[in-house]
């Protein structure tokens, strides 16, 4: 008995049924991105789709969630038929899925309803950057008035995550990356933000940039530009860095691993913990001790993403 298993999938769904609805991105063009470098995008056959869901329970523990991969499951033409057949079968508390901001412009309100009425609940979506110029670098494919205007369609019908990259533009843009991206959030309103750190995979195009069109940020950076995203965001969001590229290293091990809270409700006290970061990653750097990033960890080969 085989299934096709997704090869990706955000950390909050770790205990969710996976579901690979297409395989790839259609789009694929996104400099920071190696995740499909190597996948030839194309729709699974719908009868494929409902085989794995059937099989769900001998491939994954009971679960009440399912998350929907690759890079874009709404994209698929049967997809409101998907997810239903998907709900109806499990009975399931929550069914989430990627998408992209195209996308979501794209999709009549009629079709993004059909989909709540079917059963998802939430979808992921790539924002990385609210900063015009490095969105046209890292070759998105979107603009920040698309951003808004696909984060407040959006969420009419489902809770809604933008994912964030800081470092993305580099040393040479962090101002302007932390502060244009933090007022699309504020006019998007997504129901979650996650950030990442930049970490360049070997198969990504941005690594031809780093030297050139981008300097990487080093720990101290890092934490400031995630300091200047959350000073500048005002709309109620929960945002979190629940992922491994937002740890700072020492040689002990872990010394930061990010912030997570309500905005704006515990602005204050996240930023006084990215403050306490900063302070220690200065001490330890005035000893002579360096401070990794997790880029610096996986170019060493340290941590896997």
């Amino acid at each position: 008995m085989e299934f096709d298993f997704p090869p990706f999938r955000p950390p909050s769904e770790a205990k969710s049924y996976l579901i690979r609805v297409v395989r790839g991105c259609y789009w694929n063009r996104c400099a920071f991105c190696g995740m499909y470098k190597d996948v030839k995008f194309c729709m699974r056959k719908k009868e494929e789709i409902f085989r794995d869901i059937d099989n769900l329970p001998k491939f994954f523990p009971p679960s009440k969630t399912a998350f929907l991969a690759d890079s874009d499951p709404l994209v698929h033409k049967d997809i409101v038929e998907i997810v239903r057949y998907l709900n109806e079968r499990y009975e399931l508390e929550r069914i989430t899925s990627y998408t992209r901001i195209k996308t979501l412009c794209r999709m009549p309100e009629e079709k993004l309803e059909e989909l709540r009425e079917a059963g998802l609940r939430r979808v992921h979506v790539g924002l990385e950057s609210g900063d015009r110029e490095i969105l046209e670098l890292i070759r998105k494919g979107i603009t920040p008035e698309e951003a808004v205007r696909a984060g407040r369609k959006a969420r009419k019908h489902f809770e809604v995550t933008y994912y964030v990259i800081t470092g993305l533009g580099g040393v040479e843009r962090g101002e302007k990356h932390a502060k244009n991206t933090a007022k699309v959030v504020n006019d998007a309103k997504p129901t979650f933000v996650r950030v990442r750190n930049l970490t360049i995979l070997p198969n990504a195009p941005i690594s031809k940039m780093v030297g050139k069109e981008v300097t990487l940020l080093n720990a101290k950076q890092q934490l400031e530009e995630l300091r200047l995203l959350i000073e500048n965001i005002n709309s109620e969001t929960y945002l979190t860095c629940d992922h491994v590229s937002n740890y700072l290293f020492s040689k002990d091990g872990p010394i930061f691993f990010g912030v997570s809270g309500f905005l704006p409700d515990e602005k204050d006290e996240m930023l006084e913990e990215i403050e306490l970061a900063i302070k220690n990653v200065e001490l330890m750097e005035k000893s002579g001790e360096k401070v990794l990033t997790s880029n610096d960890m996986y170019r060493l080969g340290l941590i896997t993403l």
